[in-house]
């Protein structure tokens, strides 16, 4: 099972104590969110760091840091990338695995629980809210956001400008881009803000090209699942 990608605590040296329901569903979400960040981290990617925020941050946050792991080498590897070898190609390409807690009650965070991955000056976190634990990014490069993981998504960094939102829509809705979720996040410092962007569909280079070249766009980054 562990060579197949499943996960499989004793193969990875990580007791099955340690795997327990608090933290069982913020693997699935901190998989996701690798996937996502392998996208927005760029090619060359010297350290990736997986911070546990929260209750989860109590426990062997291993298991976490090897879903990410698994994730974000999955989406940049035809072969399969599972728990047991993430760590080995990470070591490899000369990505150092740094990996950090930040325990409950902590002023430095508004959630409960939270999985934050970081590589260099790009950063993503996601929680699970609700009694049906939906999953939520709620930062991208710190900007707060509240949309939920999908296949494919956006990322527009913009001036902090009136119509800039607008354009955007207007751009995507005259190559027929459906956008099945949006939310837009100031950064912590004025002047820039990012939009997220849920569409239904992959948007072509075309379109991203065409997106990042209008006047008051400062970065264009599409994400994959």
């Amino acid at each position: 099972l562990a060579l197949a990608g499943d996960f499989v605590p004793y193969a990875v040296n990580i007791s099955a104590a340690d795997a327990n329901e608090t933290l069982k569903p913020y693997l699935p979400l901190a998989e996701r969110l690798g996937q996502l960040f392998s996208s927005a981290a760029g090619a060359k990617v010297s350290e990736l760091e997986i911070i546990a925020t929260g209750e989860i941050a109590g426990y062997d946050t291993r298991i976490l840091t090897l879903s990410a792991l698994k994730g974000f080498f999955a989406a940049r590897h035809d072969d399969t990338v599972t728990y047991v070898n993430a760590p080995q190609i990470a070591e490899a390409q000369g990505v150092t695995v740094k990996e950090n807690k930040v325990a409950a009650g902590s002023a430095n965070s508004d959630y409960v629980n939270l999985v934050t991955l970081r590589a260099g000056s790009h950063s993503i976190a996601a929680t699970l809210v609700g009694p049906r634990r939906q999953a939520r990014i709620v930062m991208v490069d710190d900007h707060m956001t509240d949309v939920p993981p999908a296949d494919h998504m956006l990322v527009v960094r913009n001036d902090d400008r009136p119509g800039v939102i607008g354009l955007v829509g207007t751009l995507l809705g005259r190559h027929n881009v459906n956008i099945a979720d949006m939310d837009v996040g100031r950064a912590l410092t004025p002047g820039t803000a990012l939009m997220v962007i849920v569409p239904t569909a992959e948007v072509t280079d075309e379109v991203l090209n065409e997106l990042r070249a209008q006047p008051g766009i400062i970065e264009v980054t599409s994400l994959r699942a």
